[in-house]
């Protein structure tokens, strides 16, 4: 069912309300015509009396001799149609009171039939004028017809590529860029098309020339720091050579992260049907906990929750989560719950200095221990690129990050 807010829903509203006021134009005009038909065989049923009247004196061949040159024929009384059908006229306007009428009028295939009532000189008598038909009103309905229905598929043609747009557009909203949406028509929707259609080319054009320049801007940065690597391996260990190696480390997951955020602007989600408990546990995993670390955090799973997700991504986000939570934690263990509408992961803190969404900015930190400002952008990139959202809030001395999913499935 379309929607009432729907331009198609309002076009073919139009159209029943425009059919609708033609056909009720046409009933009216067509029984207005009837309306003065019979009143112009009223007239001539008077002008019939009158002409009986004065030739009354004369014999039947005089007399309809006088009736043909009025365009009346007299004929046989049984000579009427038996399926003629009987008019009433309409009474006349301004008149109180209307004389006897002496005659019924009759009508078979539009032609007029007057039969005396008078018991005296029966007589029938038929109309030879031309009637008046009805063709011109009906050529001129038919033709305002097939204009209208000509202009409404005229309409709907040039509004039905609105619809290839809009699915266009929203596939360009998820993030696909590799769409078409030329037109070769001349209308207003063609030249909104192919604007749109150059902006995506200036889109790809950009988002190929900030590839190539993160891919170089990397490859330089890898390389010294490799180089550095290897030198400081072959160097004797000391204090300046650990905080060396601690200095090419933060180096090198910096770079790594910053092609974590590229991969995530420029790929399309892979979704599949996953646990949420086998995310956690692969998340966990990827922390490389020691084992006597393993009680770092403390779960309560409901039971049957699966989400849609791209596990790789998804559970990349839960890593980042996990692993802000256990470092800046003044005690542990993290609290983690879930179940069919969100999954929060719970640590005590100190309240944040900055609002949240500074935080959520790439290479912020607001943590006197620093880091690299990455994990919870990452981390918010990803949610949101899943549809769901990322809520924070801070009581009692927790600091809370909530995922509320977009059509869980238990």
């Amino acid at each position: 069912m379309q929607r009432r807010h729907s331009i198609f829903f309002k076009l073919n509203l139009f159209f029943l309300l425009a059919l609708l006021t033609l056909a009720l134009l046409f009933a009216f005009f067509r029984i207005t015509a009837n309306h003065m038909e019979m009143r112009r065989e009223g007239l001539r049923g008077m002008e019939l009396g009158r002409l009986l009247h004065h030739t009354r004196h004369l014999d039947s061949a005089q007399r309809a001799a006088e009736l043909k040159e009025a365009q009346f024929a007299l004929l046989s009384q049984d000579a009427l149609p038996p399926d003629a059908q009987k008019l009433l006229l309409p009474p006349r306007p301004h008149r109180r009171e209307e004389p006897r009428p002496f005659f019924t009028l009759y009508v078979k295939d539009g032609t007029y039939y007057f039969r005396s009532l008078r018991t005296e000189g029966k007589w029938l008598i038929r109309d030879e004028r031309p009637a008046e038909t009805f063709t011109g009103m009906q050529f001129i309905f038919f033709l305002l017809l097939a204009g209208l229905i000509t202009l409404y598929v005229l309409l709907r043609r040039s509004l039905l590529p609105l619809r290839t747009l809009h699915a266009q557009i929203r596939r360009f909203a998820l993030g696909e860029l590799d769409i078409d949406t030329a037109s070769v028509r001349r209308d207003e929707i063609a030249a909104v098309a192919n604007e749109f259609n150059d902006a995506l080319g200036e889109l790809r054009h950009l988002r190929a020339s900030r590839q190539l320049f993160l891919r170089n801007v990397m490859h330089e940065l890898k390389t010294p720091l490799t180089k550095g690597k290897l030198a400081l391996a072959m160097m004797d260990e000391n204090e300046q050579t650990a905080y060396l190696d601690r200095l090419f480390g933060r180096m090198d997951e910096l770079i790594n992260r910053i092609a974590e955020i590229e991969k995530l602007q420029s790929s399309r989600l892979d979704r599949t049907p996953c646990a949420l408990a086998d995310l956690l546990e692969e998340a966990m995993g990827q922390l490389y906990l020691a084992p006597e670390h393993s009680n770092l955090f403390r779960t309560a799973l409901a039971e049957g929750v699966t989400l849609d997700v791209d596990r790789t991504l998804f559970v990349s986000a839960l890593a980042n989560l996990l692993d802000n939570a256990v470092k800046y934690a003044d005690a542990l263990p993290v609290d983690v719950t879930a179940d069919a509408e969100a999954l929060c992961i719970a640590n005590r803190g100190p309240a944040l200095e900055e609002n949240i969404s500074n935080y959520l900015q790439p290479f912020s930190s607001g943590h006197a221990s620093g880091g690299l400002g990455l994990g919870l952008t990452i981390a918010d990139t990803i949610i949101r690129a899943h549809g769901f959202t990322l809520r924070y809030t801070y009581a009692q001395g927790k600091h809370l990050f909530c995922i509320r999913y977009a059509n869980p499935k238990a």
